[in-house]
């Protein structure tokens, strides 16, 4: 199976995730790239010929009249209510985009006789506190509302390939950084603790420091969706991402500051209430071995791309 020649949709397309494939797609194959966003996190002066649809997916009669229209190939389903303390503070805006707007694109999807598959992109908030992350060990995330949602994405995934027959694959994403995220109140911790390095201000990191994460360069991340894509995999099978490899939250503000040249410390608040997760790291033997995904970049090329970008895009 290949994306040659074929109608690729992007929901969400406008996230530093889409960003990326949108990039990688148009330097590697000819393919019709479509995207719809309804710009919660997205930057559209970031991308370039593209064809776009403003439409938020959780909202039915929109979602329905588009793709009345548009019959894709394949469907990379990026878009999502980002991320944890953002379900807390809004869980019903979580529930419209993680659970209803899922429902939308497999209802859609039930007409489409051109689909090949969907990439279903959950996420490692899954496994909550499991010592064990492997995708054949039980889940009950129950955390935050955004870890609950998306475990509830993957099993209506299983439920639309299984009784709808809707092609369909998962992957479980850790911790995504790189090039494409702005930092903002809902984002993750590198782009923000950037902004504050090269501002020399005070980096805050909230806990200990030594909570650990397995940090995924954004390119790792898109090899992993192509091969995702291009595989025989289609009956909801669930894939981890990440590197395999865990590195604590104040090592990430270290490097930073030193790659940065930055005069910030380093300062503590109290852990958030909802936060329980000390530790984090996938287990990637089944991706490894089923799709031949090999992560590729360390974390300090990693940062260091992350910081040029960031400080192009912020004039620093």
């Amino acid at each position: 199976m290949t994306l040659n020649n074929s109608k690729i949709l992007i929901t969400g397309g406008f996230g530093a995730l889409g960003y990326n494939l949108i990039n990688y797609l148009q330097q590697n194959f000819i393919c019709d790239i479509h995207v719809i966003d309804n710009f919660s996190s997205g930057h559209t002066n970031f991308l370039k010929n593209v064809n776009f649809s403003y439409i938020d997916i959780g909202n039915t009669e929109k979602a329905n009249t588009f793709f009345n229209n548009h019959k894709p190939h394949f469907i990379f389903h990026l878009a999502a209510h980002f991320a944890n303390q953002n379900s807390v503070d809004h869980p019903l805006s979580d529930i419209n985009t993680n659970i209803v707007g899922v429902v939308n694109l497999f209802e859609a999807q039930r007409k489409n006789k051109e689909l090949k598959k969907i990439i279903f992109a959950s996420s490692s908030c899954v496994y909550g506190n499991n010592q064990t992350m492997h995708e054949k060990f039980p889940v009950s995330p129950y955390d935050t509302p955004y870890a609950i949602n998306k475990y509830v994405g993957e099993l209506y995934a299983k439920y639309y390939s299984q009784i709808h027959r809707i092609p369909v694959v998962s992957t479980r994403i850790f911790n995504n950084y790189g090039p494409g995220e702005m930092p903002g109140e809902y984002r993750n911790v590198i782009p923000n603790f950037i902004k504050r390095a090269l501002s020399n201000q005070d980096i805050i990191i909230t806990g200990t420091g030594s909570e650990t994460r397995d940090f995924t360069y954004v390119s790792d991340t898109i090899d992993l969706l192509i091969l995702l894509a291009e595989s025989s995999y289609n009956q909801a099978e669930i894939f981890n991402g990440g590197t395999g490899l865990k590195v604590s939250i104040k090592t990430i503000a270290e490097k930073i500051i030193e790659i940065s040249n930055s005069s910030s410390k380093i300062i503590y608040n109290p852990p958030r209430n909802w936060d329980h997760v000390k530790d984090r790291c996938a287990d990637i033997q089944k991706s490894q071995e089923l799709l031949g995904y090999q992560p590729k970049h360390n974390l300090e090329e990693g940062l260091q791309s992350t910081i040029d970008w960031i400080k192009e895009k912020l004039n620093f």
